[in-house]
């Protein structure tokens, strides 16, 4: 009989694990995963304060730190070491953190200021430094004043054009990769139920004619094309013979790390996602479908720095569904193979690195640092990418969030202030769209209220010419929703045709199978108090949520000015009316 488990001692945090001089730490992060070695050896010591401040990164990078992400490691990393180093040239001497004093903290800011614009460093000592136990008291309080990016950016977003060209390019690099390696999966599985291979012809390995099929079998799950001894390996002729002329062999079945940029490049431009959430992407869940029948998904996201709401989802239909849809088949042969490797994942973006350029266990895949060692310009020059005036034209992952954030006029991972008030607002671009909006939004709302508001009023159901039947469930309200009347709710618009309606009944302002009479004016004035009510407390929600609702209902009762006035209707609602209103801007009603 094996031994029970033994659950861990009370406090128990997985550590980072050090090397034999105590100066290079591996990160293993709460998936079991390993990060480094980052390496502090070639550092000056300055006493112990080398020391210390290794003893402080294991504990920023434990599970429970504040340094979760790949990048957010390799960046503090990269400050550590910048810090040791100008500690001497600014005339700071200490032998230990306990002698850092305030006045060397406001000397080393100063200068870090002066030479950089964005904080991160400054911030990411603050960090750090709390967590030695020896800081003196003073200097944790001259820590306490937390550094804020500056509103203004060195940057613009790009043009809608500029834009639409990235994501054009980046789109069309998924769906060749896409197409490769779907077709060299297929060629793959065709070879391991015993079928002829749908490609003809052979390459010459290890003294004998192999397959498309068997030389993609070799290929996996390593991506290594292992061959005897004395005989060359003959890349050009699998290349041809694979359909992948441009690609190393390693990638015939799955994607290289310039592939995976082309993937986060996309989704940047769908979502605005930034680098360390792109990074911890996990594969989209299905969701049902959209009303044209499209796929929807939803995904995952954790940003670390969010703290307690870290956590959250996005919903993808259309374009963007369909965009995941392409980056989850191009990496599902690479998450075959690393089960395979006995590195299972769910991780959505991974690579394959020729040549062993990865630190990942298998010396095979890459799962994170996909923007680093300049592959943006790599990028960039292999799509000769161009400004409008024909001048070089870079990509930057910054830019397309702003441009993002600019053009789609809302928050993607920030909050609708942060959102507002530092990426869009400050923006170039954001002037010359408000313009085309202040021309036509006047037009535009009275356009959108003839054609969105759909709820009709009448006195009496005769007047809608409907079946008997129909009138006389009408009249006795066996027809009512919680704003009105619905004389048809197997035709919905929002819903497929023959299945009952699911939209919500806020809905029924846009709805022409939506009635409303004189008995539901009371509802109809409590639910346009209510909103109005919301519009001053919570102006935010109410501008995302329910002002285009509230127009359409100010259309109903401008209908029906001539059988009540809003405030006598109101007054005669019952306590039926006001807890329907009130779990209806809940969204407890919503299906």
């Amino acid at each position: 009989m094996s031994p029970r488990a033994v659950f861990p001692e009370p406090g128990y945090r997985r550590r980072s694990v050090l090397g034999a001089d105590g100066l290079a730490v591996t990160v293993v992060d709460g998936g079991g995963r390993s990060h480094g070695p980052f390496d502090f050896s070639d550092l000056p010591a300055h006493g112990t304060t080398r020391d210390e401040l290794v003893d402080a990164f294991v504990e920023c990078s434990s599970p429970r730190g504040p340094w979760q992400s790949p990048s957010s490691l390799r960046t503090a990393h990269g400050n550590i070491r910048h810090f040791l180093r100008q500690l001497e040239p600014l005339g700071i001497r200490i032998e230990t953190i306990a002698d850092f004093t305030a006045e060397h903290w406001w000397t080393w800011r100063g200068s870090t200021e002066a030479r950089h614009r964005w904080p991160g460093a400054i911030n990411n000592m603050r960090t750090l430094l709390r967590h030695c136990p020896s800081l003196p008291a003073l200097t944790v309080r001259a820590m306490a004043h937390r550094v804020s990016k500056p509103k203004r950016r060195l940057y613009g977003s790009y043009t809608p054009a500029e834009f639409a060209k990235i994501r054009s390019l980046a789109l069309a690099d998924v769906r060749a990769t896409e197409a490769r390696v779907r077709r060299n999966t297929l060629l793959l599985q065709e070879y391991w139920d015993g079928k002829q291979c749908s490609v003809e012809g052979t390459v010459f390995i290890d003294g004998r004619h192999c397959s498309a099929g068997e030389v993609l079998n070799r290929l996996y799950p390593s991506g290594r094309l292992h061959v005897r001894s004395g005989y060359r390996r003959p890349a050009s002729s699998i290349s041809a013979l694979l359909g992948h002329p441009d690609v190393a062999t390693a990638n015939a079945l799955f994607p290289n790390k310039l592939e995976i940029f082309s993937a986060m490049v996309l989704l940047v431009c769908d979502r605005g996602y930034n680098a360390s959430t792109l990074t911890s992407l996990a594969l989209p869940e299905s969701a049902g479908e959209d009303s044209e029948g499209g796929r929807v998904l939803i995904t995952h996201l954790d940003k670390p720095r969010r703290r307690a709401l870290r956590h959250f989802t996005h919903s993808h239909a259309g374009p963007g569904a369909r965009s995941l849809e392409l980056i989850t088949s191009m990496t599902d042969t690479a998450r075959g193979a690393l089960r395979e490797l006995g590195h299972p994942t769910e991780q959505l973006l991974i690579a394959a690195a020729p040549n062993s350029a990865t630190s990942h266990p298998t010396k095979v895949f890459v799962t994170d640092g996909f923007t680093n060692g300049g592959i943006a310009h790599d990028w960039s020059t292999r799509h000769q990418l161009l400004r409008e005036d024909g001048s070089p034209l870079a990509v930057s992952m910054a830019r397309l969030r702003l441009t993002e954030q600019v053009v789609n006029r809302k928050a993607s991972q920030n909050t609708d202030a942060v959102s507002e008030d530092i990426y869009r607002t400050p923006d170039a671009l954001t002037a010359a769209m408000i313009g085309d909006v202040v021309l036509d939004g006047q037009q535009d709302a009275v356009d959108h209220a003839k054609h969105t508001m759909a709820m009709r009023f009448v006195s009496h159901p005769a007047e809608l010419g409907l079946p008997e039947k129909t009138r006389q469930a009408l009249s006795t309200g066996r027809l009512d929703t919680a704003t009105g009347a619905c004389v048809d709710q197997l035709h919905s618009p929002f819903s497929p045709p023959g299945t009952p309606c699911t939209a919500s009944f806020l809905m029924c302002l846009a709805c022409p199978n939506a009635v409303a009479t004189p008995s539901h004016l009371p509802r109809l004035a409590t639910l346009a108090k209510a909103l109005d009510n919301l519009a001053t407390v919570s102006p935010e929600r109410f501008s995302r949520d329910y002002s285009a609702h509230r127009g359409r209902l100010a259309d109903v009762l401008h209908q029906a000015s001539g059988f009540q006035e809003l405030d006598r209707a109101a007054a005669t609602a019952t306590d039926q009316d006001r807890d329907m209103v009130e779990r209806l801007l809940r969204r407890e009603l919503d299906a």
